[in-house]
């Protein structure tokens, strides 16, 4: 069954009673202070996965209510919004909590699209294009909740006038008194000790204030609003859910650019084969293998990503073709040695330079690259293949399993264990080579703690200027963690305060 329809525009549709209004309201004010216990001041706490739960049981309850019935592929999409989530507060790395906040958006998003339109048609682009669409043209129900709130009292006010059923202002009542109780709780809560200690025993109200109620009440508004509105436009069923054929162009026309893209690629990739791979051959003067394979990297990884958006656009824009199959096939293989190449690269970068951030992502980037590539290599023979479908189950997937393993973690494992001694008998530490990027070390996140201690005791740092700098820095940091709520707790800080606190006990 398709979500309740309503126009936009028109005035008279704008006053028609919704018939969803008492879940909306009450659900989105209950979401509101939902979300602003779970994430105010709170980017990585215990409370995150609570919050990607809870965001997805109103979802569904708005399903139900909808009478819509939700979708198989739900499941894996609500498995891997949890796991997300979950990583979030396992991790004290900026950037994989930057990463899993952009994947729990997006993939929630896919997920109320996937449930609400028949998006078996759909591409990445539609999709994209669909959420920015309901983001921004949500704007325009702002004042909804409360002209939905009048219509609905004057609907109750007519029904009620031949009997005295008196459901209608208990309704109003709650209604105002959410709300209200929300901003009076919080400011008791600063008014009195024993008041707030009281709550602070009941974990119900052990808010990390900081003496920002504004911030508080602002944050409760804006979820409210922005939960209500969104809502509303997806009642608003107007998304064109049947795509048209757009394989309609003549493809001499893609025959012609990608023969000699083609040509270009053959020739590049024999060189990569005989210099690179087989190192047989003779490099221009003055360099050395080594020089040779360390760079291009990244412009090796542009041209792969051309490729796969120059395969799909042929696929979706153009008739279909042997010729032009083949040649594309063709651009698909150069493209796999032009991504050997890269890693053949990185690798032999990361033996010179060793590990950081950037270079291991960048090998898992172009592990996804290979997998999308096939994807799109499928996609030349079988138009039928869910390609939008096996990109998100590729990308989540493998991406849950990078977040996961930490990567600060195995970056300052796979470091400290390249540091060699040039005798015996350590001396001094000048005496030492290989790595010796120490100050990189010391910027990783929490993540990286266990590593770093681990090896500074079974290889003897412990001494070292680096190691008594890192120590200081963790305890600068473990003073301000040891302040935090329960519900700010983060599983790599808290490991991280543990192996401090182990160390000082030495």
């Amino acid at each position: 069954m398709e979500p309740i329809k309503e126009e936009i525009l028109p005035e008279e549709n704008q006053k028609k009673e919704n018939p969803l209004f008492p879940f909306m309201g009450i659900g989105s004010l209950i979401y509101a202070a939902f979300y602003t216990f779970c994430l105010y001041k709170n980017s990585s706490g215990i409370t995150y996965p609570f919050f990607v739960g809870g965001t997805c049981l109103f979802f569904f309850f708005y399903l139900k209510k909808s009478g819509i019935t939700a979708k198989k592929f739900s499941l894996f999409l609500i498995i891997s919004l949890f796991l997300l989530g979950l990583c979030t507060c396992l991790t004290d790395s900026y950037i994989l909590r930057a990463y899993n906040k952009l994947g729990i958006f997006f993939l929630f998003f896919y997920m109320v699209l996937h449930n609400l339109y028949e998006d078996k048609d759909w591409d990445i682009s539609k999709y994209l294009g669909s959420i920015i669409n309901i983001l921004f043209s949500s704007l325009v129900f702002l004042f909804r909740p409360f002209t939905d709130f009048l219509t609905f009292w004057n609907a109750e006010k007519k029904k009620n006038r031949k009997s005295d059923g008196k459901g209608k202002y208990v309704f109003a009542g709650i209604l105002i008194a959410l709300p209200l109780l929300f901003v009076i709780l919080i400011l008791l809560y600063e008014a009195d000790a024993v008041f707030s200690s009281f709550f602070d025993q009941l974990f119900i109200f052990d808010i990390y204030f900081e003496g920002d109620i504004w911030g508080i009440i602002f944050l409760f508004a804006f979820i409210f609003f922005a939960s209500y509105c969104i809502m509303t436009r997806l009642s608003v069923h107007d998304l064109k859910e049947n795509l048209p054929d757009k394989r309609t162009a003549e493809p001499i026309i893609a025959i012609t650019f990608t023969a000699l893209i083609s040509l270009v690629y053959l020739i590049f990739c024999y060189i990569q084969v005989v210099y690179l791979f087989g190192g047989f051959g003779t490099l221009p003067e003055g360099y050395t293998y080594a020089a040779y394979a360390r760079e291009g990297f990244f412009q090796l990884v542009f041209v792969c990503l051309i490729n796969l958006a120059l395969v799909l656009v042929c696929t979706k824009r153009f008739r279909e073709n042997k010729v032009l199959k083949g040649i594309l096939t063709f651009i698909s293989a150069c493209t796999y040695i032009m991504i050997a190449s890269s890693a053949y690269r990185m690798l032999l970068y990361i033996q010179t330079y060793y590990l950081t951030f950037l270079r291991l992502f960048v090998l898992w980037t172009l592990l996804i690259l290979s997998l999308l590539m096939a994807g799109a290599l499928v996609m030349i023979y079988r138009k039928s293949f869910p390609l939008t479908r096996y990109y998100v189950i590729t990308i989540t997937v493998l991406y849950l399993v990078f977040s996961f393993a930490h990567p600060d973690y195995w970056i300052a494992r796979y470091n400290l264990n390249h540091i060699y001694w040039s005798q015996e008998t350590i001396v001094d530490y000048q005496d030492r080579y290989g790595y010796d990027d120490f100050h990189y070390l010391r910027r990783l996140s929490a993540d990286a703690a266990p590593a770093i201690f681990e090896n500074a005791e079974k290889l003897g740092y412990e001494d070292e200027n680096w190691f008594l700098n890192y120590v200081e820095d963790t305890s600068i940091k473990a003073s301000i963690w040891d302040k935090q709520t329960i519900k700010q707790w983060n599983l790599s800080r808290w490991t991280a305060m543990k192996l401090l606190s182990s160390h000082s006990a030495h």
